[in-house]
């Protein structure tokens, strides 16, 4: 295959169609937390809550290796177009929910749809573009992340004070349709390794395992605190679900990988990484606006550079990643990572412009090693692999943020009940902890990414699967 691939009208369609899905799945995440309070007081049952964002969390991260699977079995577009049907069936049924419970049940089943936009799409992307192109073309769709972080809340704030909260959900349907228009035109080549099947059992107690870890950390827990025997047993049960997968022949998760000298350390620097910047997309605002004392629009310009400075590494990075390989760039960006969270440890005091400066760099090092290493192991894998991978990339990611997320609030929980009575002082001292796991997990990216370098150069057969020219 070339470098670079010509583009076609059919090309470029396609291209677009695929940066929308990417799109329309971030921007959900984004929109729906500003018309959240108000929704809570229209259908009642404000104690339920929690579960809004629980169970979207849930289905949105369990059925990832499954959507992931599903697209080596069955082909990208059919699985791709399924996603996206089951997505946009949920939005119209959230946007229609008479009730509290209703809105509960049909997140989960928009959280199912929104587990295959990501993956799949990605998948795509790294089926219809050689390596050189694709390394520069990530740095767009990481972008889109980046649009939708911005304008997402604002979106959701105009739709709440103009034509109602059930159009956060509605919108989803013209934004869908087109997307499923311009995917349309996809020609997939698929290949075909032999036969195998879907491990729907092994999707159940995944799926159980994370439900019952997550609650027993406390997501979706009414008291939001941790039940630690719940968490014991969620734990047991992944490691039942891992050690099945390993034994089976027809694995959903491709935990075999794992033992590879290159995929294995990239996909546990992403999971540190997804800690890392669930943290502080998570406790940064509350820190803002509680512990300075500082308005929530000014919360959310002390984040807003984590996505500003994301689509940019990734940009950058792409280029270089043709030039000096992939082990330096993810080194440059986990030293960056490993910068920004020990500014936030040491100047976040100061102010939301400090703090803002800080999420600036974590978001470069963020680009600079998440990008990298998506194209890296898509590349180290056959075509009836990349689907899998690709999945097990983003479920490694987003599940290692929201159990460090939850550990993270038990920290905040525990300094809580220590700290001085004022309020800005309490919060302070709560998020301290917090900010010390940050510069820890920086620390630990950046020991993986020079575990990477030493493993990657004394193993000489790994250099022909790695991205360098």
């Amino acid at each position: 295959m070339p470098d670079s691939l010509p583009w076609t009208r059919e090309r470029l369609m396609v291209t677009g169609g695929l940066m929308l899905a990417m799109f329309v799945a971030a921007m959900d995440a984004t929109v729906v937390g500003t018309a959240l309070p108000t929704i809570a007081r229209q259908l009642g049952q404000v104690e339920l809550y929690p579960w809004i964002f629980a169970g979207y969390l849930l289905t949105s991260t369990t059925s990832v290796p499954l959507w992931g699977r599903m697209a080596d079995l069955r082909g990208r577009k059919p699985v791709l177009l399924a996603g996206l049907a089951a997505f946009v069936g949920g939005s119209l049924l959230c946007g229609a929910s008479p009730n509290m419970p209703a809105l509960i049940i049909f997140r989960a089943l928009q959280g199912i749809g929104a587990g295959c936009l990501q993956p799949v799409t990605l998948t795509v992307v790294g089926d219809i573009f050689p390596v050189a192109q694709r390394a520069r073309l990530q740095g767009l769709f990481s972008a889109m992340w980046a649009i939708a972080a911005a304008i997402g809340p604002l979106i959701g704030g105009v739709f709440v004070v103009t034509i109602g909260w059930r159009w956060v959900f509605l919108i989803n349907l013209p934004i869908g349709l087109v997307c499923a228009v311009l995917f349309l035109r996809y020609r997939e080549q698929r290949e075909h390794g032999g036969r195998q099947r879907l491990d729907y059992l092994g999707a159940v107690i995944l799926t159980a395992g994370v439900a019952v870890l997550l609650y027993g950390l406390g997501t979706g827990n009414p008291s939001g605190k941790a039940t630690w025997p719940v968490a014991v047993v969620g734990g047991l049960l992944l490691v039942f679900y891992f050690v099945r997968e390993f034994r089976t022949e027809s694995p959903t998760i491709p935990v075999r990988l794992l033992g590879d000298a290159l995929i294995g350390p990239a996909i546990a620097i992403s999971m540190l990484a997804g800690t890392l910047m669930f943290g502080v997309n998570a406790y940064l605002p509350l820190y803002v606006q509680t512990g300075l004392g500082r308005t929530a629009l000014e919360a959310g310009w002390s984040v807003a550079p984590l996505s500003v400075g994301w689509p940019i590494a990734s940009v950058v990075g792409g280029r270089l990643l043709l030039r000096v390989g992939y082990r330096a760039v993810v080194a440059a960006g986990a030293l960056l990572l490993f910068a920004g969270a020990v500014l936030l440890l040491l100047i976040a005091s100061e102010g939301p412009v400090a703090v803002g400066a800080a999420t600036l760099v974590i978001g470069m090092g963020l680009g600079g090693v998440l990008t990298p290493i998506l194209i890296v192991v898509q590349n180290a894998v056959p075509w009836q692999r990349r689907g899998s991978i690709t999945a097990l990339n983003q479920f490694s990611r987003t599940i290692g943020g929201a159990i460090g997320v939850s550990l993270m609030g038990i920290l905040v929980e525990a300094r809580l009940g220590q700290g001085p009575l004022v309020p800005g002082a309490r919060v302070q001292a709560a998020i301290e902890p917090v900010f010390w796991s940050l510069v820890w997990l920086g620390a630990a990216v950046l020991a993986g990414a020079v575990g990477i370098i030493v493993v990657a150069a004394r193993t000489r057969r790994e250099e022909a699967r790695e991205v360098a020219v």
